[in-house]
């Protein structure tokens, strides 16, 4: 990629590593990212107020220090602040870790601070509804044919998906039932239907985030309390196959074959996360990703074409 563009400084929290902050959830492996094993930089094009696209070179040369923002093309001054506020919002850089890592200290001293997420909370639904109910391998497929088909090498903007059409989406993108749910979020958010920054506004509460989440069209509990993370609230669990699957397997526990028997597992699972609250989300997701390591090496050693396509399947946790 050329590097005639214009060059962004992002400041960075003391301490920030870019590897363990990209590397950190699954999402990193969705297209339109791409994390380079080799270089240890992550690409990622975002769209400009305009919806153009910037395709980006994100690096940082050791810990702690700025972030650079290799850009493709020249950034107008008016443009730089929204472009680097993406690459923040993915990075979580406005997040303060100081209570999480008295929570939790092996995290602290393990380096599991911010959780990669996208430069959107748009992008964000999206990627969430196309990893509900599916295996991930698929997960991986839907977005990066939406990317390529519909995109055009950034993820799309609402307009572009609901200019689409959920036939095409479904045709084109193999995302099954999830087109309609897709592109109707999309046409909400045009008309004014959703306001999606409401959602972001840190004063939410989280039983009324997680309350408001579900109300969106095609989203489930699952699905609310996922987005709920993604919105830096962690005190609610977002529980499936491999939640009930990493529990028994870590703790020990017979996984129960009765819905009521899940439903005495469900809260077991959250009386025992609700040791770290606020963070039960977090304290999961650290446990798991930890497991994960031990057995694949550090997640930014992952390669998204070999290791990221198996990621949080019961291939990669090696258990059927």
């Amino acid at each position: 990629m050329s590097h005639a563009g214009s060059t962004l400084t992002l400041p960075v929290p003391r301490g920030f590593d870019l590897k363990k902050a990209v590397c950190s959830y699954g999402y990193f492996l969705l297209a339109p990212n791409h994390w380079d094993v080799k270089r240890r930089v992550l690409y990622r094009p975002v769209r400009t107020s305009r919806g153009g696209l910037v395709r980006c070179v994100v690096r940082q040369n050791k810990t702690g220090s700025a972030l650079k923002l290799l850009c493709n093309r020249a950034v107008p001054r008016g443009e730089q602040a929204f472009v680097k506020a993406q690459v923040s919002r993915m990075l979580r850089l406005d997040e303060d870790q100081r209570a999480w890592f008295s929570a939790c200290p092996e995290a602290k001293k393990r380096g599991f601070g911010p959780m990669f997420r996208s430069p959107t909370l748009f992008e964000d639904i999206v990627k969430t509804i196309t990893s509900c109910n599916v295996t991930w391998r698929n997960t991986t497929t839907m977005n990066r044919m939406m990317v390529e088909r519909v995109g055009h090498g950034g993820f799309p903007t609402p307009r572009q998906l609901a200019d689409f059409g959920a036939d095409n989406l479904k045709a084109q993108c193999k995302v099954g039932y999830r087109a309609e749910r897709i592109v109707r979020l999309a046409r909400d958010v045009l008309d004014g239907a959703l306001d999606l920054a409401w959602f972001e506004a840190p004063q939410r509460e989280s039983d009324a985030l997680f309350d408001a989440l579900k109300a969106i069209h095609g989203l489930g509990p699952y699905a609310a309390g996922n987005l709920c993370h993604l919105l830096g609230v962690y005190d609610r669990l977002a529980i499936d196959t491999e939640t009930y699957r990493h529990f028994c397997h870590h703790y020990g526990v017979k996984r129960p074959k009765t819905a009521a028997g899940l439903t005495k597992l469900d809260r077991k699972i959250e009386r025992h996360y609700a040791a770290l609250s606020p963070f039960q989300f977090k304290a999961y997701w650290f446990e798991l990703w930890c497991d994960y390591e031990s057995r694949y090496g550090r997640a930014w050693t992952w390669d998204r074409e070999t290791t990221g396509q198996n990621f949080t399947a019961a291939v990669l946790s090696g258990e059927v």
